[in-house]
């Protein structure tokens, strides 16, 4: 199965062209992540919209600039007022858009910290890419229009949930999008057009349900999370949407965080913030949007928005100390196991601290094959078992 459309272009925004880019901005790598994660979601967004109307599709797409639109391309040419690439970008956007342009952007700019000229760059930025990623898949699977109307829908419901806040029903009415989860947005939902009043009974359910389990859950004070941990430092896509939707949370450093409301994120802030809860040696929060390469401790570029999280919570609490700790499964031998969770802890800890996270507060432990929360002998036990935390040593 081809990877969500969604997930491929944020997995464009490596981390060295990020910083080139806020460098050229001066701007925050942080913010500026934010704002083409968010850019690229709109722009998603509004061509989800047209989805239906192959015509208009068609039109928008031979807008678009011929040269790749990869972010280092584009971080080559933000400072260039001739760049084609940029100006194809503002292009798309106005057809994408019209006289709704400069909401999108107020929008965009209030979610992300930016202001709105920085914002209205990234969004052009934004739009090159996608567009070039879309170009590419049809040429490589030979997708017609109407096939790629039907890809925008199968990712409708993942992009609404990354839209900012106001605009999800302004580019996607609930009642006319359908689509799958990816790596970083979640809640799937399943299009029936022909059975309205049933989805609209199960969706009430799972609402319901949903707001039980977040009151007997998700707001208890975090004292015993290890017992029990959901994911893996290589969770697939699928199995974000038990992460529930992603929320706005501010920080006591007035920097706004859009993360998962049953994510780690929002665990540890719980715990830091919960003065009944103290530091523990069983409390672990598991990393859930991390994933590396296949048996190394390179981190993927997707794993970047939790990385950023984890560094502006400690940020906004400097007093907090956190241990990181790996894991692995049974598969190979323990030493190797060992070596590998141990470059993996210290991976996630180099990344938090050239997010300026000051070294002495944070320390890496590797624990192999031991602990393990799932069955070795199944391929989901193993993943299971593959995985990084942490926990709060003080606070």
């Amino acid at each position: 199965m081809a990877n969500s459309l969604f997930s491929s272009i944020l997995s464009m925004l490596d981390t060295d062209n990020i910083s080139r880019l806020a460098g050229v901005l001066g701007q925050p790598e942080q913010s500026i992540l934010k704002g083409l994660q968010l850019s690229i979601a709109v722009v998603l967004g509004g061509l989800a919209s047209k989805s239906e109307d192959p015509g208009t599709l068609r039109k928008i797409l031979d807008l678009a600039p011929n040269a790749p639109g990869t972010l280092s391309n584009l971080a080559n040419d933000v400072s260039d007022p001739n760049s084609s690439l940029i100006a194809g970008g503002k292009r798309v956007l106005s057809a994408l858009f019209g006289a709704s342009e400069n909401a999108v952007t107020s929008a965009v700019s209030a979610e992300s910290g930016l202001r709105p000229g920085i914002t209205s760059t990234l969004m052009a930025m934004a739009a090159p890419m996608v567009m070039s990623l879309l170009g590419k898949r049809m040429r490589d699977e030979g997708m017609s229009i109407t096939g790629l109307g039907s890809l925008l829908q199968r990712e409708s419901a993942a992009v609404r949930n990354a839209l900012p806040a106001g605009l999800s029903d302004l580019l996607l009415p609930r009642t006319t999008v359908g689509g799958t989860a990816n790596a970083v947005v979640a809640q799937a939902v399943e299009k029936e057009r022909s059975s309205a009043s049933w989805l609209a009974a199960l969706a009430l359910a799972a609402v319901a349900l949903g707001v039980f389990w977040f009151f007997t859950h998700a707001r208890r004070p975090m004292t015993q999370v290890s017992s029990a941990i959901t994911g893996s430092a290589n969770r697939a896509a699928n199995e974000a949407a038990s992460l529930g939707d992603f929320v706005r949370r501010r920080l006591p450093t007035n920097v706004n965080l859009y993360i998962p409301e049953r994510g780690v994120e929002t665990q540890l802030l719980a715990f830091i913030q919960n003065p009944e809860a103290t530091p523990n040696d069983t409390t672990w929060f598991e990393f859930d949007r991390l994933q590396f390469e296949t048996g190394s401790a390179r981190l993927r570029p997707e794993s970047q928005e939790q990385i950023n999280n984890i560094a502006a919570i400690l940020a906004a609490y400097p007093n907090v100390h956190l241990k990181v700790g790996g894991y692995t499964d049974n598969v190979g031998s323990a030493e190797a196991n060992l070596q590998l969770s141990r470059d993996r802890a210290n991976s996630v800890v180099a990344e938090l601290v050239g997010k300026g996270v000051s070294p002495d507060r944070l320390v890496a432990e590797g624990y192999g094959e031991q602990y393990p929360l799932g069955d070795n002998a199944t391929e989901e036990g193993r993943a299971r078992n593959r995985r990084v935390a942490m926990r709060v040593t003080q606070k």
